[in-house]
């Protein structure tokens, strides 16, 4: 079985806009404030649509050919997010990562694989992410174990002035990719498997 996930992918001036922005927030809070941050890669930057613990083959094969009748309808073309800035997830009190995040969007529960979630292989995924699709970016992650000093919830609160603004229609999307993933002690690799522009 495989862990696999879906996800939106940026466009390059996006993703260059992005950087700009958050390379040099990962060097004021990983150098200047001494936090444990490693920066994911902008390659794998992405928004993710929906996350398989365990797919096989045949059922991402079938996944797949909703994702094609998706983009054939046209179903997110234009997509675009009310993106509202940088934050930490799941919270100051517990911080995992660090992400782009954006608005609740309600109009997923319009796009036909929530309609699918019941049914197999489906329902496999994270469902719930899906029905309260709240879209984020992950661009860093907290190094944890012996001697990582995470930040407290007093820290979070003094970088907000590190943060930068983010112009929402700055950050757009122009595929979707199906991506496995290996997570590694080193990092997480994410192979594309297939990928599709939005617009047919």
């Amino acid at each position: 079985m495989t862990r696999c996930f879906l996800g939106f992918e940026l466009t390059e001036e996006s993703r260059a806009y992005l950087r700009e922005r958050l390379l040099p927030l990962h060097r004021a809070l990983a150098e200047g404030q001494g936090w444990p941050l490693r920066l994911v890669p902008p390659d794998n930057w992405h928004a993710t649509l929906l996350f398989f613990a365990d797919l096989e083959p045949a059922q991402r094969e079938e996944v797949w050919s909703l994702i094609e009748d998706s983009v054939a309808a046209g179903t997110w073309r234009g997509l675009a997010f009310a993106w509202q800035g940088v934050n930490v997830w799941p919270g100051p009190r517990r911080p995992g990562l660090l992400c782009v995040e954006a608005a609740p969007y309600g109009d997923a529960a319009q796009w036909p694989l929530v309609a699918r979630l019941e049914a197999e292989p489906f329902r496999r995924g994270d469902t719930e992410h899906l029905r309260g699709y709240v879209p984020h970016i992950t661009v860093m992650r907290f190094r944890k174990g012996r001697g990582a000093r995470l930040p407290r919830p007093r820290d979070w609160e003094a970088a907000q002035s590190l943060l930068p603004h983010i112009d929402a229609d700055a950050v757009r999307f122009d595929r979707i990719s199906f991506f496995l993933s290996t997570v590694s002690p080193a990092r997480p690799v994410y192979p594309r498997e297939r990928t599709l522009p939005l617009a047919p």
